[in-house]
């Protein structure tokens, strides 16, 4: 009798320790909950003297390369699983990008699977004598960590007003500035993407050409001219 029960009673073994296992050794997934996620989050930064940055942050037993291709002018971070035991300490990692021809071009690869593509359109902010520009935007970065939300985190200059709009027609995000705000220099601001569409956001600069006195009023009206710089595409 004891004989009969003993295979169910290896099953039975065989199963809990299994879901021991795996209470042990939780696996993060991907906003569709299907793949693993190597990258747990990542984000491109420019600081105040024109550096651009990717600052990322790994899975446990996960590495990462990044390789510029000066022919491509695409940079690529590969991170691939390792059964080498990786030290908690070399999780955060960070590396910079160059921006060339006014762009950034960043591919994500995760075990051979290209799973995101960055592109930043930007001017460089230093001056030939290395005079920083007096532009309205200082410093800005998008994080994501892995799912569908983005964070965007900027400071402007003082006496810049900050205004946020959407453009439904383009599907473009749009952070207006212009002079005119005296105060708050700081801003964060969250934003959802869409599963089918990439998250673009543009920086609108909008740069007083003249005074225009309305006819029969004393009003005045003031006519600018909008650059929208940088701009920021996440897929």
């Amino acid at each position: 009798m004891i004989k009969r029960y003993l295979p169910f009673l290896m099953i039975v073994a065989t199963v809990l320790s299994s879901c021991s296992a795996e209470d042990n050794n939780p696996i993060d997934l991907d906003a569709e909950g299907i793949n693993p996620l190597l990258i747990k989050s990542q984000k491109i930064s420019r600081d105040a003297n024109g550096k651009y940055t990717i600052d990322y942050t790994l899975a446990k037993n996960v590495q990462a390369d990044v390789i510029p291709n000066a022919t491509t002018n695409v940079t690529t971070l590969n991170a691939f699983e390792t059964k080498h035991q990786i030290s908690n300490r070399n999780l955060n990692n960070s590396a910079s990008l160059n921006l060339k021809n006014n762009t950034i071009k960043l591919n994500v690869i995760e075990n051979g699977e290209q799973r995101r593509s960055i592109t930043v359109e930007d001017e460089a902010i230093v001056l030939a004598k290395g005079q920083v520009s007096a532009d309205f935007l200082q410093t800005y970065s998008v994080e994501n960590f892995g799912d569908g939300q983005y964070v965007l985190d900027f400071t402007v200059r003082e006496g810049v007003q900050v205004d946020f709009k959407y453009n439904a027609d383009k599907n473009i995000y749009e952070v207006h500035l212009k002079e005119g705000a005296i105060g708050e220099t700081s801003f964060t601001k969250l934003y959802n993407k869409s599963e089918y569409l990439p998250l673009k956001i543009d920086f609108v600069n909008f740069t007083k050409i003249k005074n225009v006195q309305s006819k029969g009023s004393e009003a005045v009206a003031i006519e600018y001219a909008k650059t929208p710089n940088p701009r920021f595409q996440w897929e």
